[in-house]
């Protein structure tokens, strides 16, 4: 996958939802299928981006990555969008990203917009197990669909995601069967984001040093941890980290690392649980620190 700055799909993806897809597009008629239950589980780093959270945020992927957009677009745009999941790859030189989005999608213009004139290849997909066609717009190796009137699948793995949708649609309403594959746990903890921005990363390392700047070897099995925008100073987030250890060795010691590394004072607190887990909460960050972590 080419270089992608910032999620620079997703704004694209957002600027269409207002006028959107094909009239072909099938409807779920059966279950409902939920754009979460749609991601793999091959990405080092997941993220949930409710609305309610932080529509600024939001709007402001919208806003660097749409030229020449307007305010009220950017708002009119922004109003469609529910909640945005997101799993990333890092590269060395740039980010592989898949997510699928909850959001209002009116049907009608996608076809227009994503045309061969403005340098969109369209596919038709059929799902081998149901023989039904869905359309994928591929740019430069960038891909989207829009398998549902409620749903947006962009990047990595579309013909996965495609399969996963159709496979759900076609239950009945009343199985309710796991369908995801990202795990219970982490399932659960980002579909459960309302009012808080929610994020895991089972490489934490480079997390960390994306956080901090510093090269912290921790023994970590992964880190978890949600943020929501400082009312007293709306250009940082408040930061809870959970962080599990691979030892009680080495949380001692990276508990130390950790307080040094985020600056940490008294106003703030650790909370150790269990022999492995370690608790940070009240971390200040300001929000270019998160632009940074998603290549914005």
């Amino acid at each position: 996958m080419k270089k992608l700055k910032s999620l620079s799909f997703i704004a694209f993806i957002l600027f269409i939802l207002t006028l959107s897809a094909c009239k072909s597009l099938p409807e779920v008629q059966n279950r409902q299928v939920k754009a979460i239950e749609l991601l793999d589980n091959n990405s080092t780093f997941y993220i949930a981006i409710p609305k309610a959270a932080d529509s600024d945020l939001i709007e402001r992927i919208i806003q660097n990555n749409v030229k020449n957009i307007s305010e009220s677009d950017v708002k009119l745009i922004s109003s469609h969008i529910d909640k945005v999941y997101c799993g990333l790859n890092r590269h060395k030189n740039s980010i592989e990203i898949q997510s699928a989005i909850d959001a209002s999608v009116p049907v009608k213009m996608v076809p227009k917009i994503l045309s061969s004139k403005n340098g969109w290849n369209k596919i038709t997909y059929t799902v081998e197990s149901s023989q039904k066609q869905y359309q994928i717009y591929d740019y430069n190796s960038l891909q989207m669909s829009f398998p549902a009137s409620n749903l947006a699948c962009i990047g990595r793995g579309m013909d996965y995601m495609i399969n996963k949708f159709d496979a759900i649609a076609s239950l009945p309403a009343e199985d309710q069967t796991a369908c995801y594959e990202i795990g219970a746990p982490l399932y659960e903890y980002l579909n459960s984001a309302e009012n808080e921005i929610r994020f895991y990363a089972n490489k934490p390392s480079s997390f960390l040093t994306i956080l901090t700047g510093a090269q912290l070897n921790l023994q970590l099995i992964d880190v978890k941890g949600s943020f929501v925008t400082d009312q007293l100073h709306p250009s940082q987030y408040i930061l809870k980290l959970h962080f599990a250890f691979k030892s009680e060795k080495m949380l001692k010691a990276g508990k130390a690392l950790l307080v040094l590394a985020f600056g940490l004072t008294n106003s703030q607190s650790t909370v150790i649980e269990g022999s492995n887990e370690l608790i940070i909460e009240g971390i200040k960050l300001d929000k270019k620190q998160l632009y940074k972590l998603l290549v914005l």
